[in-house]
């Protein structure tokens, strides 16, 4: 696994330790996990930027399940750097180790002509992927939640501590969420089954909501006394642009604003459609994880 330290590893790893499990799993990330890992994961210090660094890991691997993305640029990290150059790093290194097989998280919207980089750099590794000859299956996925999330926690967060829940716009756009353990099992499911070789999948939760309806939930379901509070885009691109002068890792940058305005949903939702699976659905979790918010 590329980026199997991040929160979509580590459900993986989560999810292999309730069921049977890889006899082995190498995990490749520049920095060690932070939590001991189950004894059938490894970590190799290594970075998909690096070529080299790929070699080692890889030697004997039957399937990659390529993670790494960033969704803010920082001054080191590019989306051109990670999803792109990564992904052609990743390829040559598995096409090197003879690697049969190649899984990839991509996003949905990811487009050639989409308005952020951040989607075309997606699109444009999923091309790479595909043009590869290495059997590669895509999964685009909405917006993921779960434990260790920086989506559902970060809103819940600020609608207990600051009792403000922030809308980009008028909050009409349209979000799909679906639970990183409804993602994890359609992603090991498709190892099984070769027909999903060469196949895009687009996966969201059981259902489509404005972000205003979204923020709205997260009052009803954490019983939050917080304010739904339409942010100009315009205020919001200032801010934005000043973290990503002054911040090290800014937690809003130009680019998510234009990933705010846009929807993103599943369409067809092939959690369903393909794999036949019942979402879980956002507010039970919601309710089942934060008891005990503003009441």
């Amino acid at each position: 696994m590329t980026g199997g330290t991040g929160f979509l590893g580590q459900a993986f790893l989560s999810f292999w330790s309730r069921q049977a499990p890889p006899a082995e799993v190498r995990i490749v990330s520049r920095y060690p996990p932070q939590n001991s890992l189950p004894s059938f994961a490894r970590w190799h210090p290594g970075n998909v930027t690096d070529r080299n660094s790929l070699d080692p890991v890889l030697e004997g691997v039957d399937v990659i399940l390529h993670l790494t993305g960033i969704l803010a640029e920082t001054k080191t990290q590019s989306y051109e750097a990670v999803h792109v150059d990564g992904t052609r790093n990743v390829l040559d290194a598995a096409k090197a180790a003879r690697v049969s097989r190649i899984v990839y998280l991509s996003a949905i919207g990811a487009s050639r002509t989409a308005r952020s980089r951040y989607h075309r750099t997606k699109a444009e590794a999923e091309d790479l992927l595909k043009e590869s000859g290495i059997g590669t299956t895509i999964f685009r996925p909405s917006v993921i939640f779960g434990k260790g999330d920086k989506f559902l926690n970060f809103f819940a967060g600020l609608g207990k501590n600051l009792h403000v829940l922030p809308l980009i716009g008028g909050g009409s756009n349209r979000v799909h969420p679906v639970w990183v353990n409804d993602l994890v099992d359609v992603v090991l499911e498709s190892l099984m089954q070769r027909e999903t070789v060469g196949r895009t999948y687009q996966v969201g939760g059981t259902r489509i909501y404005t972000y205003r309806e979204l923020m709205d939930a997260l009052k009803r379901s954490l019983h939050l006394r917080a304010i739904v509070l339409p942010q100009p885009e315009t205020l919001l691109r200032v801010l934005a642009g000043m973290q990503e002068t002054l911040l090290p890792v800014p937690f809003l940058t130009r680019e998510m604003v234009t990933m705010a305005l846009e929807d993103n949903v599943a369409d067809p939702n092939d959690l369903i459609v393909a794999f036949q699976k019942s979402p879980y659905p956002m507010e039970a979790y919601l309710e089942s994880q934060f008891a005990g918010g503003d009441r």
